[in-house]
């Protein structure tokens, strides 16, 4: 037996879901030959890539990969291997002959979906089962009535483990309530509205000293800057710019809030919130918002707080308990630390995922 894994989603390209399946097939490769079947070239300097790893890497025109996958898979498959898509429309790639097909579900992909209902539905009937990232996730594909397949809830945050003591040493005492985002800049993370609330809350006094970084790119970087400048609070709130690897981890762990209240804009939306549990691996609380999965990833006056950000009476009283109670963020980081542990921790959803893909 052996483990094939159809994406088109995997490095060297960044992005959250290329880390999930980096991580899967990583894991995979631990305990049986894992084949990957990208969308890319990918080098063999990639150093994660061992003995049991195997990649074929696909060079036609994105028009003719699904067929040159369906070929190359079609080439090594045999009936005892599983398969495991990234997504519904990875199951495209797969030969017709294949018995078991896992599917990766997300959020994002299933809305605005009239025009490719048929197709999804169609797809997630092949499947064995679909593994969401999310109740939210679940909930969604409950809409294209695909009755014979099992569903089954299993966080994304297969690539988060314990923190090491070395990144886990006491945060200096500071004079500033340090606050943090990271994620990519665009609308649905909620920064907008979180500035018009410091802003205004600051200007009153009604806060305790404050610096709040801003990890990331993205669409919305110079609207953010600007703002920030027009708003007074360049001492306040800096943006740093792209983090990864050991600075994302220096961030994480010496700041006291993680902030990123997510809401829906048009058909984009937060599918889980693997940003929350990075902070939470830390003892670090978060303030989420209260559409789509996020409410998964943060428990609501226990391990953070779920707001709704455009309900700016809503988002300023939250911040000024958030940034005024030290207690409340103490008690609510170490509940987050807690729920990592027992629900998120890397190696715990990952058996979660090969018992289920053992069925």
């Amino acid at each position: 037996m052996k483990y094939i894994i159809v994406t088109q989603t995997y490095p060297p390209r960044i992005g959250g879901m290329q880390n999930v399946m980096t991580s899967i097939s990583k894991r995979l490769s631990s305990i049986e030959d894992t084949h990957v079947f990208p969308d890319h070239f990918l080098s063999k300097k990639n150093g994660y890539i061992n003995s049991k790893l195997h990649i074929h890497n696909n060079f036609s025109p994105k028009i003719f990969r699904p067929f040159i996958k369906k070929y190359l898979v079609n080439k090594i498959y045999k009936d005892n291997d599983v398969v495991i898509c990234d997504s519904w429309k990875s199951i495209k790639a797969v030969p017709s002959k294949v018995k078991k097909i896992f599917v990766l579900a997300h959020g994002q992909e299933f809305l605005s979906t009239k025009k490719k209902f048929g197709q999804i539905k169609n797809s997630l009937n092949r499947a064995s089962c679909i593994i969401c990232s999310s109740s939210y996730t679940k909930n969604l594909i409950t809409e294209f009535k695909v009755t014979d397949t099992q569903k089954i809830v299993i966080p994304p945050t297969y690539s988060i483990g314990v923190p090491s003591e070395k990144n886990t040493k006491f945060r200096a005492k500071s004079k500033l309530v340090s606050l943090l985002t990271i994620c990519r800049l665009e609308d649905r993370k909620g920064i907008i509205p979180v500035l018009k609330c410091l802003s205004e809350l600051n200007s009153n006094k009604f806060l305790k000293p404050f610096l709040w970084n801003i990890c990331g790119e993205g669409p919305q970087k110079n609207k953010i800057q600007n703002l920030i400048k027009g708003l007074g609070l360049s001492e306040q709130v800096k943006l740093i710019g792209k983090i990864s690897g050991d600075s994302k981890v220096d961030f994480i762990k010496k700041s006291d809030l993680f902030i990123m209240p997510s809401y829906k804009v048009k058909n984009s939306i937060e599918g889980f919130g693997i940003s929350y549990i990075e902070a939470a691996a830390y003892g670090i609380p978060s303030i989420a918002g209260i559409e789509g999965g996020v409410v998964d990833a943060v428990n609501h006056s226990k391990s953070g707080w779920c707001v709704n950000p455009l309900s700016l009476k809503e988002l300023s009283d939250t911040l000024m308990e958030a940034i005024n109670n030290e207690k409340k963020r103490k008690e609510y980081g170490s509940q987050a630390k807690k729920q990592f542990m027992h629900y998120f921790l890397g190696e715990k959803v990952f058996r979660k995922l090969v018992d289920t893909i053992s069925i």
